[in-house]
């Protein structure tokens, strides 16, 4: 969890971690930046909605929500062409802040847009970089910025029910409810495919976690997925079906 001030430069980041685990990281880590979740906090989908409701009951308009396992960021000059050969390796906090100052700038030059946005995120991967700096309306992926105003103000949350694909639930519920998304595609970070680090979500998919949430996501949302092999929890979000108003999309890419 972190916590970003939309009107400066400050970064607060906090550890969210269960409350067993906490003499490990006291270790390491100053006890003002660890936050424990209680012993009924169990599971990927209700620890996001922890940290949600903390930041309501922090006052927090904006948070960046981060996973533990992220390995290197970077950003793609305009200079230069696409492809990772181009890239430059930057730290995770200027990489926020980076991030942060689209939010600002948004903010200034329209704030009716601003207050519709639900969340900001980057590309994943150094692999296949899109020509253009931004899309809207799409997966977000293990690093987003939340609008906690805008989601609060359209009484949104995360389905504590869903197995996995929670952060995809609550895009989709963001997006169906009028407000819209921001990815830049030029701000790029690395991490391992989803299950694969060692943790609570590990055991999570080694469970049939993954293949279950695909078909809970299935049933709310026939019409959006498309899962092309359920044993190998494939599946791919038919995003183009949530495409945002064409006005509003040239409004935030000139400002963007």
């Amino acid at each position: 969890l972190n916590k970003g001030n939309s009107q400066n430069k400050n970064i607060q980041f906090y550890m969210v971690i269960p409350k067993n685990q906490e003499s490990d990281y006291l270790q390491y880590y100053n006890s003002r930046n660890i936050i424990t979740t209680p012993s009924n906090v169990k599971g990927i989908t209700k620890t996001r909605q922890f940290i949600i409701n903390g930041a309501r009951k922090m006052n927090l308009n904006w948070i960046w929500m981060i996973d533990d396992d992220l390995t290197n960021f970077f950003i793609r000059p305009k200079t230069l062409n696409s492809g990772s050969r181009s890239l430059k390796k930057i730290s995770m906090l200027e990489f926020l802040r980076k991030g942060q100052k689209v939010i600002n700038k948004i903010k200034k030059k329209d704030k009716d847009l601003f207050s519709q946005i639900s969340q900001i995120g980057f590309k994943k991967s150094t692999f296949a970089i899109p020509k253009s700096p931004i899309s809207f309306n799409t997966d977000l992926g293990d690093i987003v910025g939340l609008h906690i105003d805008a989601i609060t103000n359209k009484n949104l949350n995360y389905d504590t029910k869903m197995i996995t694909l929670e952060d995809t639930d609550l895009t989709v519920r963001c997006i169906q409810s009028g407000l819209y998304n921001i990815k830049l595609n030029h701000y790029i970070f690395t991490a391992p495919y989803s299950g694969t680090s060692k943790g609570g979500l590990e055991q999570v998919y080694k469970a049939g976690g993954k293949q279950r949430g695909m078909k809970q996501f299935q049933t709310k949302y026939p019409d959006l997925i498309n899962i092309t092999d359920l044993e190998r929890g494939k599946y791919r979000i038919k995003w183009n079906k949530l495409k945002l108003n064409k006005i509003i999309h040239d409004k935030l890419f000139k400002i963007v």
